[in-house]
């Protein structure tokens, strides 16, 4: 059979409407081209989040001074911390009956009734505005002799354990520190009183 006289289609032509047609193909099978199992990206791999919260139990021994053992724990961890809970005995405290006022040595055995305060390492915090800069740490306490003598004050020394303290501490970076005005309160700078 001669060659012209072969049957072939006549091409198709597009218009403006009507794209070419592609004659129908095979669809592949199994994967692509290079995508063999590649080692992953580092970023992607989920990694440990440490959490920004952390509850810490401290037990002091005795003899050993309480508050010099939370600042050790803050500063190791590089740790900002506020006291939720304590108790144990104490063997005496130092306090304060205000920021200003003079440290008196109290002598026990005293029942610790309540400790409170907090460290921010290094001053490291966020100051929103209208907010005021924090102290680096405070702490007070309250202590009950064996007669039913309650004494209570601001740290402002060494508070040594009479037996185990157990403290139970809240460990945070960074912080933000906020002002809170109630609603329907007005703002009033020169007043002292507000």
């Amino acid at each position: 059979m001669d060659s012209s006289s072969q049957h072939f289609p006549p091409p198709t032509l597009t218009t403006a409407n009507q794209p070419l047609m592609a004659p129908p193909t095979k669809n592949p099978r199994g994967r692509p081209r290079g995508s063999k199992n590649k080692p992953k990206s580092t970023s992607l791999l989920s990694q440990p989040v440490e959490p920004s919260v952390k509850l810490v139990t401290i037990n002091v021994a005795p003899g050993m001074d309480v508050i010099e053992t939370i600042l050790d724990v803050a500063r190791r961890d590089h740790v900002s911390l506020i006291i939720l809970n304590a108790s144990g005995m104490i063997k005496n405290a130092t306090v304060c009956d205000s920021p200003q006022g003079v440290p008196t040595l109290l002598i026990g055995p005293f029942s610790l009734f309540s400790l409170t305060g907090f460290y921010l390492y290094n001053n490291q915090y966020a100051l929103h505005p209208g907010a005021t800069p924090p102290p680096p740490f405070s702490f007070g306490i309250k202590l009950c002799a064996s007669h039913g003598q309650v004494f209570n004050g601001l740290i402002g020394g060494s508070v040594i354990a009479g037996d185990n303290v157990s403290l139970m501490v809240s460990t945070f970076r960074e912080p933000n520190i906020c002002k809170f005005i109630p609603e329907g309160k007005e703002v009033n700078n020169n007043d002292n009183n507000a």
